[in-house]
């Protein structure tokens, strides 16, 4: 019996490690590349790349992990079918039951796993994430500009010049190019002299012209000896705040506290509490579903088990999500409307396996 138990729980572990690793890399180098266009204006260097791309991986965890495990398990009973293992095993005198421990067994592990992972290590990281990209824009803004570069500061400004010269808390230009991209227009400013001061976020551009281009294509021009403006980038000139999914559980506790007589965002803070609390169960509904899955399907064909297992996958994560956002807009008390739809997948996988076992209708698929 051991034997039996030991060989089920390495098959699910060989399987789940190998989706983990196969999708943690794909989802994190495909997200990775679509951000590395708003890093790269940050200026970072390779080390802050690879930091980059390791802190994503970690964040994707509390994804790839469910889905590498109810992928697993499918394919770990689809091969005990295909290879007439299953067959064999109640031939040997083995009952439903004795299946049914090490997954349990394994499910647990995976359990435990992700609740670490989505309880402690995502907001951490996310964290992480803010703050990072808070000191990229603070040294980009305070360091001196490169000469003669098109230099991105934040997410709205692009600035060239020619000469740069810094003294003290002062940055003063020669030759100045300077490209806001607004939400409502895109400003161009040329300039003989210029001057920052990064503490305050004042930029001062002396003698030269501005070009202002708006959403219905009118252009403005305007001429100046010197102009003034509050150089505003996000992550500098405000206080550097987390969000929700960015706090520890202690910190979600205190935010509710603070945010009690604003009902939508009390009710925002208060689904994202519960969520840390019954997003890992819904591993116990998604591996065993799985398992069941694994047993009904007749098929051979290891890529249509694939796609049944990413739609099935697929059709609980959008269901979870649906739930989340009735919390989040106050239409159900968040702990009410998770265990809801918990206990309404529950029922459908008691259904199922009762029909699959109960009736001995398992030998079908056998």
């Amino acid at each position: 019996m051991k034997t039996f138990f030991r060989y089920q729980v390495k098959e699910y572990l060989f399987y789940t490690t190998l989706f983990f690793l196969l999708f943690s890399f794909i989802i994190t180098l495909v997200k990775g590349i679509f951000g590395l266009q708003k890093l790269f204006e940050l200026n970072p260097s390779l080390k802050e790349v690879f930091l980059y791309f390791g802190l994503l991986f970690l964040q994707l965890i509390s994804f790839t992990l469910p889905l590498a495990a109810f992928l697993g398990v499918m394919f770990a009973v689809h091969r005990f079918k295909e290879e007439r293992e299953l067959l064999g095993f109640f031939s040997l005198g083995f009952r439903v039951k004795d299946f049914l421990k090490p997954l349990l067994f394994f499910i647990c592990f995976v359990f435990l796993l992700l609740f670490l992972s989505y309880f402690y290590m995502v907001p951490y990281v996310k964290k992480l994430q803010k703050i990072m990209k808070f000191e990229l824009t603070k040294r980009q803004f305070e360091e001196p500009l490169t000469e003669k570069k098109a230099v991105p500061i934040g997410e709205s400004y692009v600035i060239y010049v020619e000469k740069t010269k810094k003294e003290k808390d002062v940055q003063e230009f020669e030759r100045v190019v300077l490209l806001e991209k607004g939400l409502e227009k895109k400003q161009v400013f040329l300039a003989e002299k210029g001057r920052l001061y990064p503490k305050e976020g004042i930029f001062t551009l002396y003698q030269g012209e501005g070009f202002s281009l708006s959403k219905d294509k009118s252009v403005e021009v305007l001429k100046f000896g010197e102009y003034q403006f509050a150089l505003v980038i996000k992550g500098v000139s405000q206080a550097l705040e987390f969000g929700r999914g960015e706090l520890s559980f202690v910190e979600l506790k205190d935010k509710l506290k603070e945010v009690k007589t604003n009902r939508g965002q009390w009710f925002r803070y208060l689904t994202e509490y519960w969520d840390r609390v019954f997003y890992p169960l819904s591993v116990f509904l998604v591996v065993f579903q799985g398992f069941l899955t694994a047993l009904f399907i007749k098929s051979h064909n290891r890529i249509f088990l694939f796609l049944t297992a990413v739609a099935l996958y697929v059709v609980f994560y959008v269901g979870y999500q649906f739930c989340q956002s009735l919390a989040e807009n106050g239409k159900v008390y968040p702990p009410l409307n998770f265990g809801l739809f918990y206990v309404s997948v529950g029922v459908l996988l008691l259904i199922e396996t009762w029909f699959l076992f109960k009736k001995r209708h398992y030998r079908i698929y056998l």
